[in-house]
């Protein structure tokens, strides 16, 4: 669990403290790709808290979410439709089901230490 904190710890000053600009014309693709990110994250820790995570649904999930987030993001630019507010309706009920899940668990694992 350190190493995930410290990665988050970097990530984010990284993040502030590099100057990186991007095309506009990407800020969708940028958009879905970080939703699809932190849904898979999401997945992960849900299925770690219940002992279910392998190496191989982590990189199942995280490949299937990017690949979900970028087809409709290009699919709804080619019809010109915001057909990625499915994905983004999709990640989100995604998350706080998984969020909902990990308080559970959570919650379970605080009541058998008592």
């Amino acid at each position: 669990m350190i190493y995930v904190v410290a990665g988050l710890a970097i990530g984010v000053v990284a993040g502030l403290n590099l100057n990186l600009a991007y095309n506009p014309e990407y800020a969708v693709y940028i958009s879905l790709a970080v939703l699809a990110l932190l849904n898979s994250i999401f997945n992960m820790v849900s299925d770690n808290l219940k002992s279910e995570l392998t190496s191989v649904k982590s990189v199942s999930y995280l490949v299937s979410d990017l690949a979900f987030a970028m087809v409709l993001g290009y699919v709804g630019e080619k019809l010109g439709l915001p057909v990625y507010l499915a994905a983004v309706f999709a990640f989100g009920n995604n998350i706080y089901n998984k969020l909902g899940i990990m308080i559970n668990v959570l919650l379970e694992k605080y009541n058998k230490n008592k």
